[in-house]
């Protein structure tokens, strides 16, 4: 440094030549180099000044550089000593100018000289310091990667090991397994408040924290405006940034983002009063990081919330058996032998619909309460249809009431009409589509084929938001019960709502006066009024009821009556006052086998729209049916032995001539007959009118001959100039199928043709085939394949039962049908079946199918080869059963075991008597829950077979052939027997 100073010295001396520092160099020289220092004292504090400018600039620089990368990497410790010496220098520069400003007035001499030569001496000095400070930072490394951070702490939800629900197990056991997968980043969990979707996330979020396979984990509870500010608040802190207000959402976003990329994380969300959707990019999480992973639960399936998922599990209410061990856990179990409580126990916990929530909150108010009346009147106050929400409904309510609000204005009737059903009660979609019409909810719907589409997408919608569900039944939806009761709360504040449901027979004359639309579904009926006074009302529902008789002038004050229901009731005739209903748009006498006739004065509903009259005992229509001019829909069934057994009567036909032709409104039209009746002469007759209609887009129609059925596709108005919505068309001798009825319920539209008995291909089956989504084929003559049918034809099949077709040899022996979309295939007694592809497999073939079914199939041995397995990767059920000389499920040779049947739940192998092996691999079976095997004597490697299988849950067999199995030396009989079912 002192050999730096010196230099600049002698550079300030005038062209600063660095001056002789020997000693005797003479007086003059070193006077004169002393007076440069004078002299030139305005030209060096400008260089300095200079200097000083680069310094402050690379030093800006460095500060610079390391806030960019402040996340990954810190400043070494030259670099900290370098800046602390820039900062030194900068305040002695300061103190230099001032010492300067304040001397410059003496410059003409009257300064002492000895104050200008120190000054000019240390400006030479400092600015070869800030030369050499500037020449440092090329030498030196300014930062460093930051060492890696230390376990950041597992917050803890505190949630239990293990819950009290099993299912909530099992579904953790899922949801550990998508985690650890590397392709899965978006979880959804979703589901309707209450029924333990936050429980479960706990229980997973405690999971993976103390697995340590994650370095963070994030838990953000978020409100209902759902501010991406607020998630950035929870991660910032998590993470220990700098809190610093003067960031934007964008920036803390990117430096969230940067923080995140390389790190191992979980970001679980709880969405559930969340509406909006959220940006997860704006939050500062991204697809883009390799090892991050977000979980988020919400009320709505795939609405987007938080943009695309990778998997989504839908939380359903509990089981019964879940649902009852829950609630006597938390009441006591010592209450539940109180046989004054026992039985009220039962149907609070039926109120409570499965929902964890609602049976713990309920449970706390009955624990250790043994006075029966206690549980009594907790019964009564969940069923109360006042108008104010009881205490323990609050939440159900508020949650409810939030989701219903959101709706449009359109979705709210539809949805408040569910409360006038009892609790937990399963509809037919097309049902309370039809109620919806008729009660006009839908009045942008003009035909009755726009009304069904906006109808399905209704019910979607209340899925997707958790407000209904499927039901057991296919096609049947039903509220949540705990919703229900709400439901009618909000409907009875509503104007002219005014729902009246019981459940008690004894009815009053003001309940028919005041309400709009009654319920008294499965009421044990003994009377009704004669004539009640209810001009008002809008809907009765009298289904499953005990009512046997009308009085004569029952609809006398119904004039406003839109929707009457009476399915399976006990009635045997409708009253004349019927004539009376002149606003009656939706009429649904179902499964009353009592009733054998209508009424002449049914003629006179003048706006009736739909009538559903089947599986009744009914002998023939009434010609006044043709007065209905406005119909749109008619179903009516005819069954063998029904009705009118008076010899006299039995050549009158079901339904009279030039009946159907006048019903020109006509839209759907089902006719159902029994296979064997001697009344359906007239089919040909029926099947002209059929034809003449122009409007129709729904029928479901018996054809027993073909030349029959082919005059009705040449001829028929609707089917050349229509697409039809839905059809079953069965064409040829019906008769019951030994096969299982095809689950049409599986396809994406209800279109269903059985062509039975046929020896030919003809082009009009071909035309209906086109557009079928079930086919079932029965007894064809000649066909030795289905390639017969052409591979154009096929292709959007996605159900198929295949029959006593006794030349057949191979399902699909052509490459070129795929069957692409075909989900459910059953083959039954097809004496010459040989294989069920004959050529090696298209790869798109098979690859939706779930259902598989092989009964009677006398002459096939080895069931799939290698080949055909791979395809197989949907297949979640496999029965095969009564094949004689069928010794192999999947043929000897190299399979992939780990790509071999890797959804398949459900094996079912009955009498098999030469079946030797399902498979001559472990196969890793890695969703198999049951086997059912009945006696397949030469099958005797089993559990080497299934060893693997983690998630089997039973095995039902007989404990004959189970004790003949060959056990492999490293297989515990024990971990077996816990599954075990002996039949």
């Amino acid at each position: 440094m002192e050999t730096l100073a010196v230099q600049a010295a002698g550079q300030a001396a005038g062209s600063l030549v660095t001056p002789a520092v020997e000693g005797g160099k003479g007086i003059f020289n070193c006077f004169q180099r002393k007076y440069a220092y004078v002299k030139n004292i305005r030209e060096n504090i400008a260089k300095l000044e200079k200097e000083e400018l680069y310094l402050c600039n690379d030093d800006a620089d460095v500060r610079t550089a390391l806030e960019r990368n402040k996340l990954t990497k810190e400043k070494t410790n030259r670099c900290e000593t370098w800046l602390n010496e820039v900062e030194n220098v900068k305040q002695d520069i300061e103190k230099l100018k001032v010492d300067y400003n304040n001397t410059s007035s003496y410059f003409c001499g009257l300064c002492p000289f000895p104050s200008l030569l120190k000054l000019g001496k240390n400006i030479v000095k400092k600015t070869a310091e800030v030369v050499e400070l500037r020449n440092q930072l090329g030498q030196i490394t300014i930062m460093h990667e930051k060492p890696p951070a230390p376990p950041v702490p597992i917050i803890e939800k505190h949630a239990r090991k293990k819950s009290d629900v099993p299912s909530f197990d099992s579904r953790v056991e899922t949801l550990v397994e998508w985690l650890e997968d590397e392709n899965l980043k978006r979880i959804c969990i979703w589901g309707p408040p209450g029924v333990g979707k936050t429980t479960i996330m706990e229980i997973l979020h405690d999971r993976v924290g103390k697995s340590g396979k994650f370095d963070i984990i994030f838990w953000v509870t978020v409100s209902t405006d759902g501010r991406i500010r607020d998630i950035q608040d929870v991660i910032w802190k998590r993470l220990d940034m700098r809190v610093d207000g003067n960031y934007s959402a964008d920036e803390r976003a990117n430096m969230i983002s940067e923080e995140l990329k390389d790190k191992r994380y979980v970001l679980f969300l709880d969405l559930d009063n969340v509406f909006s959707e959220i940006d997860l990019r704006e939050v500062g999480t991204h697809d883009e990081h390799e090892h991050g992973k977000v979980v988020f639960s919400c009320r709505y399936k795939n609405n987007n919330i938080c943009g695309d998922t990778d998997e989504e599990m839908n939380v359903q209410r509990l089981s019964d058996e879940d649902a009852e061990n829950f609630f006597w856990k938390i009441v006591g179990s010592h209450l539940k032998s109180n046989p004054d409580i026992k039985p009220v126990s039962k149907l609070i916990i039926n109120e409570c619909g499965g929902m964890p929530n609602m049976i713990k909150l309920i449970g706390n108010r009955l624990a250790k309460k043994d006075d029966p009346a206690i549980w009594r009147d907790m019964l009564s106050q969940l069923r109360s249809p006042t108008m104010e929400p009881q205490e323990q409904l609050e939440e159900v309510y508020k949650a409810f009431k939030l989701v219903y609000e959101k709706l449009s204005e359109e979705m709210k009737p539809c949805l408040l009409y569910w409360a006038v059903f009892p609790a937990g009660y399963e509809i037919f979609r097309d049902h309370i589509i039809d109620c919806w019409r008729a009660e006009q909810f839908l009045p942008s719907q003009r035909n009755l084929s726009s009304t069904r589409d906006r109808g399905h997408t209704i019910l979607d919608e209340f899925v997707r938001k958790s407000l209904l569900e499927k039901g057991k039944k296919w096609g049947h939806f039903k509220m949540y019960e705990y919703f229900q009761r709400v439901a009618l709360r909000i409907a009875n504040l509503e104007e002219n709502f005014n729902f009246f449901v019981t459940e008690d027979e004894n009815i009053i004359d003001e309940d028919w006066e005041r309400a709009r639309r009654m319920s008294l579904i499965q009421v044990r009926l003994s009377t009704l009024p004669k004539r009640p006074q209810c001009c008002g009302i809008l809907t009765l529902l009298l289904q499953e009821s005990s009512l046997a008789e009308f009085p004569r002038e029952f609809f006398g004050y119904m004039c406003g009556l839109q929707v009457l229901n009476l399915h399976e009731t006990r009635i045997t005739a409708l009253p004349s006052s019927i004539c009376s209903l002149i606003n009656l748009k939706g009429l649904l006498i179902i499964n009353c086998s009592q009733l054998v006739k209508l009424p002449s004065q049914i003629g006179d509903l003048e706006h009736l729209e739909i009538l559903d009259i089947h599986n009744t005992g009914l002998y023939s229509l009434p010609v006044e049916i043709g007065e209905l001019s406005n119909l749109k829909c008619l179903r009516v069934s005819f069954t063998k032995g029904a009705g009118n057994q008076n010899h006299v009567e039995d050549l009158k036909p079901m339904i009279p001539s030039n009946v159907i032709a006048r019903l020109s409104k006509l839209e759907e039209l089902s006719i159902s007959v029994s296979h064997c009746s001697s009344r359906y002469q007239n089919a040909a007759e029926i099947a002209r009118e059929i034809s003449s209609l122009e409007k129709l887009t729904s029928l479901c129609f018996f054809f027993p001959e073909m030349e029959l059925f082919k005059a009705f596709i040449q001829n028929s108005k609707s089917w050349t100039g229509n697409s039809f919505r839905s059809f079953k068309i069965i064409v040829g001798c019906q008769r019951n199928s030994s096969a299982s009825e095809v689950r049409v319920f599986e396809c994406s539209a209800e279109k269903h043709l059985r062509f039975s008995a046929g020896d030919e291909f003809p082009d009009a089956i071909s035309q209906v085939l086109k557009q079928a989504k079930a086919f079932e084929l029965i007894g064809h003559q000649t066909a030795t394949s289905l390639s017969a049918f052409h591979a154009d034809n096929l292709q959007g099949v996605e159900a198929c039962i295949v029959e006593e077709c006794n030349e057949m040899e191979n399902i699909i022996d052509s490459t070129s049908v795929e069957f692409e979309r075909l989900k459910s295939l059953q083959i039954c007694n097809l004496p010459k079946l040989k294989g069920i592809w004959q050529r090696p497999i298209e790869s798109k073939s098979l690859c939706s199918l779930t259902t598989l079914s092989l009964k009677g199939c006398n002459n096939i041995e080895v069931l799939f080869s290698p080949g055909m397995i791979i395809r197989l990767s949907q297949l979640e059920n496999l029965q095969v059963e009564d094949c004689c000389v069928l010794k192999e499920i999947i043929e000897d040779g190299r399979v992939d075991e780990s790509r071999t049947f890797p959804k398949l739940k459900n094996l079912q192998l009955s009498d098999l008597p030469e079946l030797c092996s399902i498979s001559h691999a472990s196969l890793q079976w890695p969703s198999l829950e049951m086997v059912f095997i009945k006696p397949c004597m030469k099958l005797r490697n089993l559990p080497h077979t299934i060893q693997n299988a983690s998630k089997l849950r039973t095995i039902q067999c007989t404990e004959d052939w189970w004790n003949q199995q060959d056990w492999p030396n490293d297989t515990n009989k024990d971990d077996f027997r816990k599954f075990l079912s002996f039949i």
